[in-house]
């Protein structure tokens, strides 16, 4: 008989009990979106799931509640994934973001200093690590005032 392996969820959840984390993901590539989904799902998040930035900021704009977490592909079709971050931080300005991708990595972080990086290939650990950094970075306490998101995003 096999052993019971405990259910793993993030410790301490800054959110109200009995409401999950909504990650919304963007990656053009079929197969780490489909893989990405259900490491999340797994470990009960809600995940909204899009197949570029256009379809992503489509979702958002039909999404009537709260996303937490934008994880998004810096390089997709239609609509790219720093695109992406500039229309949400505007119409969500409390959503925090996690770009991720694999293609020359010391352009996009420097490009994007300030932006949680996440480079591609990822293992399960590595992803469910960062967006656990990313939702509690900021709920020890938040300064009065302060915009957390204003200056995210730098100019290219």
């Amino acid at each position: 008989m096999k052993p019971e392996m405990p259910e793993s969820h993030p410790p301490s959840m800054p959110f109200s009990e009995g409401q999950r984390p909504v990650i919304l993901v963007a990656d053009d590539e079929v197969l780490i979106r489909n893989i990405t989904t259900i490491l999340l799902q797994g470990q009960g998040y809600l995940v909204l799931s899009a197949a570029d930035g256009q379809e992503g900021l489509d979702l958002s704009r039909k999404y009537p509640g709260i996303i937490d977490v934008l994880l998004t592909d810096v390089d997709m079709p239609r609509l790219n994934g720093m695109d992406l971050c500039t229309h949400l931080l505007k119409e969500r300005p409390g959503i925090k973001i996690i770009v991720m991708s694999g293609s020359d990595m010391a352009e996009i972080v420097s490009r994007n200093a300030n932006l949680p990086f996440l480079p591609k290939p990822f293992d399960g650990e590595a992803l469910l690590a960062r967006i656990r950094s990313v939702l509690w970075a900021d709920h020890a306490e938040p300064v009065p005032g302060k915009s957390r998101q204003s200056s995210l995003l730098t100019p290219s």
